[in-house]
């Protein structure tokens, strides 16, 4: 399934908000553009500063979920066919392109994906996959929790 406006949420969007990730470490998430074949557009929490490839566009849907729209003008889902990995490869948010926004203490947040599972910063892996985003945890705990800012305030 590459994307596609699925019955639930085929409304058009509204207008987005330009907005940065920020991981509980405060690394900034990053969708990965440079990177090729299984890892391009994978959404990693692993930069000082935010750049270009750091800036999303947060879509507020109707029925209270939120899309995002990646650097690469794409859409970000948790990628079943990848372990859930957070990617940027979908042309328009059906369904799977959705998550539910818990907001937590501090002004951070926890994000859950289509299927009710937690989003996390996986900080385990080693390497280049260090702080991959994946949508696949029961409970959440630090490595669960962000921070949403928008761009320019410096303030969620």
């Amino acid at each position: 399934d590459t994307g596609g406006a699925s019955a639930g949420s085929n409304a058009p969007l509204s207008e987005g908000v330009a907005v940065t990730l920020q991981g509980f470490d405060g690394s900034y998430v990053s969708c990965e553009l440079g990177a090729g074949g299984a890892d391009r557009a994978i959404l990693l929490a692993n930069r000082a500063t935010p750049g270009d490839w750091e800036r999303f566009t947060l879509f507020p849907l109707p029925d209270g979920k939120i899309a995002l729209q990646a650097a690469n003008g794409k859409f970000v889902c948790a990628d079943g066919d990848r372990g859930d990995s957070l990617v940027a490869d979908r042309d328009s948010p059906g369904d799977r392109e959705t998550f539910t926004v818990e907001p937590q203490e501090g002004g951070q947040v926890l994000l859950k994906t289509h299927e009710g599972s937690y989003v996390s910063a996986d900080f385990a892996l080693e390497g280049g996959h260090r702080g991959r985003l994946v949508g696949d945890r029961n409970e959440a705990h630090d490595q669960e929790r962000f921070t949403i800012m928008l761009i320019g305030t410096g303030r969620p």
